[in-house]
């Protein structure tokens, strides 16, 4: 079951990177990262989100949305929430550990899922430092 989320998060990490890569400047005023958060900050508000159903707040802490228009990131929220309603949305996350590389520019952060139908998983995520904080790694 971990290997079949892991994999359809990451076709959805790539898939949506091409709405992203093709989409024009577009208002990105939603996204409340910067360079003060932490990576377990910028992960815990996209879970917040997650859990919130928000899914376009979610979609906001990806790399490369700052060149994705209103309807790219409606369109990636779309897949995501999909996704994650197949399995009853996220009920409760918690974030287990962070790694940051030694260079300061990229970390890992470990996240226990679980999921509206019972069903639990662990999961990490690659988080880099871009000129306005951390982001989500597509």
């Amino acid at each position: 079951m971990k290997k079949f989320f892991t994999i359809l998060f990451a076709t959805l990490l790539v898939g949506s990177s091409a709405f992203v890569s093709c989409g024009q400047s577009g208002d990105t005023t939603g996204t409340e990262t910067n360079k003060i958060d932490s990576p377990s900050i910028v992960m815990d508000k996209t879970l917040k989100a997650l859990k919130n159903k928000d899914y376009e707040g979610a979609v906001r802490y990806m790399e490369g949305v700052d060149g994705a228009t209103d309807e790219d990131i409606s369109q990636m929220a779309a897949l995501i929430g999909m996704i994650y309603e197949a399995n009853g949305g996220v009920k409760d996350y918690e974030i287990l550990n962070e790694e940051t590389s030694e260079d300061g520019q990229s970390a890992v952060v470990y996240v226990k899922y679980l999921f509206g139908n019972g069903e639990s998983q662990e999961d990490s995520d690659i988080l880099i430092l871009t000129e306005k904080g951390w982001v989500i790694k597509e």
